[in-house]
């Protein structure tokens, strides 16, 4: 094949959208290290062949001629080598990708001269390669498709969504238009499709930073595990509360006082009457020596919903006592390393 004189951005950005189509890839930050195992590509580090060849890593980036990685092809199987000892995740993850890119757009099957032998090639051969490369990269890590639906506007926002880094977030930021014009309708309309569940969750994810529960709610106004207003629209740390599972019809499966396996339908259990179904409560109330009540607005809520989302009431399970306070009986899931250091409230109509 004829070496191209110039980097074909539209068969990059075609090829990249193909391929998270084909593979079925449904949200966001991609890992690449699956994607390697899937298509049972090797894998290699810095450090791995530094220690085979007993020789320091920065022997092994000079002799490969690359500070991050490079791929292997003997005609057959491709290897690709990476430098683990790189910080930044998000450097990793864009240069394995840009590996996988060298494979898929077969640069190393058309073309003798390789990425590999890169003193064969002149510096503008080298140059188109990388450049499709690293267009291919972008578009399977942060699709301008999926970004442009996010309204993501911001480097911040693109590393918090996609997980890359900051150099590739801003270069993401500048070829937004770029990419879009190499943007068949058929593809953009099929990817939107396929991550559907992804963007829904995104837009309408709520994080409270009270407690550490995130949920995804349309409507949502308050946390209905700690019934905290100040609901933020991103954020990492997730927590697990206890609860109770539930049918499709919003009934638990067992009583939570009892135990006992219902034998019949209903919202409440045939042997203790006990509520089978988490609801906002009419909540009672003392001000100023008085009693009163708010009146439930009857939005059902999760198994684990301590307060209504809707209106901030307890729920009936709370207001029974059958869950504890959120502070009371709490574990945690997973904590992110980092939270981004800029938190965007949910606006909500005060009328």
């Amino acid at each position: 094949m004829k070496f191209p004189s110039y980097a074909r951005y539209n068969r990059a950005v075609r090829m990249a959208h193909e391929f998270l189509l084909r593979d079925n890839i449904t949200s966001f930050p991609i890992n690449p290290f699956i994607i390697i195992t899937k298509h049972k590509w090797g894998l290699i580090t810095y450090t791995e062949l530094a220690k085979i060849h007993r020789v320091h890593i920065t022997q092994v980036k000079k002799a490969y001629q690359s500070e991050d990685g490079f791929i292997m092809y003997d005609g057959v199987n491709y290897t690709i080598a990476y430098n683990d000892t790189i910080r930044s995740k998000g450097r990793i993850r864009f240069t394995l990708m840009h590996e996988i890119g060298h494979i898929l757009l077969t640069h190393l099957v058309d073309f003798k001269e390789t990425i590999l032998s890169r003193s064969s090639l002149s510096e503008e051969k080298y140059n188109v390669l990388e450049n499709e490369a690293n267009v291919f990269a972008r578009n399977i890590l942060s699709p301008v498709i999926i970004v442009n639906q996010l309204k993501l506007k911001s480097k911040t926002d693109i590393i918090y969504h996609f997980k890359i880094s900051e150099r590739a977030a801003i270069t993401r930021l500048k070829c937004i238009g770029l990419d879009l014009k190499n943007t068949t309708i058929s593809n953009a309309t099929d990817l939107l499709r396929q991550f559907k569940g992804y963007i829904h969750s995104t837009i309408h994810s709520n994080y409270c930073n009270r407690c550490g529960y995130f949920f995804v709610s349309e409507t949502a106004r308050y946390c209905p595990i700690c019934g905290h207003s100040g609901l933020l629209n991103r954020g990492e740390m997730k927590t697990i509360f206890d609860g109770y599972e539930l049918d499709k019809n919003g009934r638990t499966r067992i009583c939570p006082k009892c135990e006992n396996a219902r034998t019949a339908y209903g919202d409440k259990c045939i042997i203790c009457g006990t509520d089978l179904v988490n609801k906002c409560a009419v909540t009672d109330t003392l001000n100023n020596g008085y009693r009163g009540f708010i009146k439930s607005c009857h939005t059902l809520a999760l198994g684990n919903a301590r307060y209504c989302y809707n209106c901030g009431n307890e729920t009936t399970f709370f207001e029974t006592g059958l869950l504890k306070s959120w502070d009371e009986n709490t574990w945690e899931l997973e904590i992110a390393a980092s939270l981004s250091e800029t938190y965007h409230y949910k606006k909500h109509d005060a009328n």
